[in-house]
């Protein structure tokens, strides 16, 4: 489902904001941490792949949306690769205690397995972030939707 797909890397990448219900800004029911500009980036990017709400991103702007979060919040190599380690401390930082190390050995296996894929600089159809970005979509809902 887009929906949830679109949920789950906003909150991996840089959580939901505040403008939206508590149900998208939690994990097994505990809230994500996000500060003002971590909120500024969301918007942001939906602005940047032109939609105006995290449910109604499209399959074909998914990606792009992903991968303008990550970007934003200097997750991406120079290259245009997923900085690796940045992105599990992220999650560290923002994500509640009791599902941080589900979700960083998950995301962590996602990114071994799939990060190399990924060539945000060589790519401006995002499609390189597909695979990676469905892993770890999988992952968050396994450890955050009950």
């Amino acid at each position: 489902m887009i929906a949830s797909r679109a949920q789950i890397l906003g909150i991996l990448l840089l959580g939901i904001s505040a403008v939206y219900s508590q149900e998208e800004t939690s994990c097994a029911g505990e809230e994500v941490k996000l500060d003002d500009s971590q909120k500024a980036v969301l918007s942001e990017c939906l602005d940047k792949v032109g939609i105006k709400s995290i449910w109604k991103i499209p399959a074909d702007k998914l990606a792009c949306f992903g991968v303008c979060l990550l970007e934003k919040k200097d997750l991406m190599t120079p290259e245009g690769k997923i900085n690796h380690e940045k992105a599990l401390k992220y999650i560290e930082a923002v994500m509640p205690e009791k599902v941080r190390k589900p979700l960083i050995d998950g995301v962590d296996k996602c990114i071994k397995e799939h990060g190399d894929k990924v060539k945000g600089n060589d790519d401006p159809t995002c499609v390189t972030f597909m695979d990676v970005g469905q892993c770890v979509h999988d992952i968050f809902l396994d450890v955050c939707v009950d």
